[in-house]
């Protein structure tokens, strides 16, 4: 009997009462089960094991049970991801009843559940991480999984010089190269503030270390979209960054990393002035952005719904028919499967997350509060690096996407209360002890500036 199997599968099983009696336990262990994917790492009965569904049921069931503080499901991220479900609930009834798009049907129906479970976890998500100690765990969680996957690939990027591809755990979100080289430009700027804001110098010094050696591994992914998205990350963030004097170097060792382990194969696949630079990758992306502007345009409210890209309609929509691919753009896949409205709720939420990340760095130097700036910041670089690597890739659902919309929400609440908190106390203080008597605590107090 595997052992490697017996050992996932008893952690897990025996993890299942703790994640209904504390769901927040269950939220973590369902975000090990979702970024690591441990069940891939086995090879006999525990590799195909639901470990992710295992996980949420305890916890779901015992949410509403041992969980009471929900506050932050008032904040508008929130809001506007259940706006977000809602219509995709509305394609999907639109998209199985429309003559055009029933051929797809069952694959609209198993998208739309898929789905929707990402979305139900990051609402419970939200709701469940109720304090900032709690907010710290969630993110070294997440920064935790990636850091893993990070480390396993060294050895092999050492030996093998960069000769091959990197890819994520196997069956899952991460076991396409594009989609593990766009996790990594996104967990990138996790490892690099939580190097500033954990106060343990071991901590620290293996965030710093995540930090350096994850721009060669998003390099040996071979993704030219990930490519593309860390460099303009690594920008913004240069420019964005109070501490280049810190930054730059790491910038620096990093890509010298990555330069000096580039094989030639790598280097010829990004050189965009090489003959035949547009290869059938690149043909297959534009093909496939032609399909979806095509499919919206003529279905321009609710589009063609769930799992749209089939071979029938590339016949009508697409000028190679042969080639059937993904939406290789988070936009334009949204759009293709949504239509305008859907793109502009997505493009909605994003914005959202920018703005309330930007005022949240705003008020927090203004009050000198560096935890909050720094984690508002590190929240706020990682969608770029999102925004700008998805535009390559269709994986507009990515469930790290999502997790960093729950990190913000949740942030922004947390933010509010506590120097709602802190107000309230420095204002007391000033009292003299007959008025300070007479005061209620002013729940729901919120600072604005």
């Amino acid at each position: 009997m595997p052992i490697r199997d017996v050992i996932v599968l008893v952690f897990f099983l025996g993890s299942l009462p703790i994640c209904f009696l504390r769901p927040f336990y269950g939220i973590l262990l369902w975000t090990v089960v979702a970024f690591l994917n441990p069940q891939r790492y086995t090879w006999d009965f525990a590799y195909a094991f639901p470990l992710a569904m295992a996980v949420a049921i305890p916890t779901l069931i015992g949410f509403p049970i041992f969980s009471r503080n929900w506050g932050q499901l008032r904040s508008r991220e929130f809001h506007l991801i259940v706006a977000l479900w809602i219509w995709f609930t509305i394609t999907t009834i639109v998209s199985v009843n429309t003559p055009l798009f029933m051929h797809h049907t069952l694959d609209t129906w198993y998208r739309w559940e898929f789905v929707s479970k990402i979305l139900l976890m990051t609402g419970v998500t939200i709701a469940l991480v109720n304090n900032l100690d709690r907010l710290r765990i969630f993110v070294l969680v997440i920064a935790g999984c990636f850091g893993l996957m990070v480390l396993k690939t060294l050895p092999f990027m050492i030996l093998t010089g960069g000769q091959f591809r990197l890819y994520g755990p196997e069956e899952s979100m991460l076991g396409d190269n594009n989609d593990f080289g766009l996790a990594l430009t996104m967990i990138l700027p996790l490892f690099y503030f939580l190097a500033q804001t954990e106060s343990n110098r071991w901590v620290k010094g293996l965030f710093a270390f995540l930090f350096l050696i994850t721009i060669p591994a998003i390099f040996f992914t071979y993704s030219r979209g990930a490519f593309v998205g860390v460099v303009a990350m690594l920008g913004v963030m240069f420019f964005q960054s109070r501490k280049k004097v810190l930054l730059a170097p790491a910038i620096v060792i990093g890509l010298v990393i990555a330069l000096v382990l580039a094989p030639e194969a790598w280097r010829t696949r990004m050189d965009p002035t090489r003959e035949g630079a547009i290869d059938l990758s690149a043909q297959s992306r534009l093909n496939a952005w032609t399909f979806s502007y095509r499919l919206a345009k003529e279905s321009p409210v609710v589009g063609g719904g769930f799992a749209t890209f089939t071979p029938e309609l590339y016949e009508r929509y697409a000028v190679n028919v042969m080639d059937v691919k993904g939406p290789h753009s988070i936009y334009l896949g949204v759009m293709a499967e949504h239509g305008f409205v859907g793109l502009l709720l997505y493009l909605g939420l994003v914005l959202s997350c920018f703005a309330s990340t930007h005022r949240l760095v705003k008020q927090a130097r203004y009050l000198g509060d560096q935890l909050i700036a720094g984690y508002a910041k590190m929240f706020q670089l990682s969608l770029v690096g999102f925004l700008v690597t998805g535009a390559f890739l269709g994986r507009a659902y990515f469930d790290f996407f999502f997790s960093i919309v729950a990190c913000i929400g949740i942030l922004t609440h947390l933010a509010r209360q506590k120097w709602a908190e802190e107000s309230y106390v420095a204002s007391v203080s000033d009292l003299d002890p007959v008025e300070e008597e007479t005061l209620d605590h002013p729940a729901g107090y919120v600072l604005e500036r």
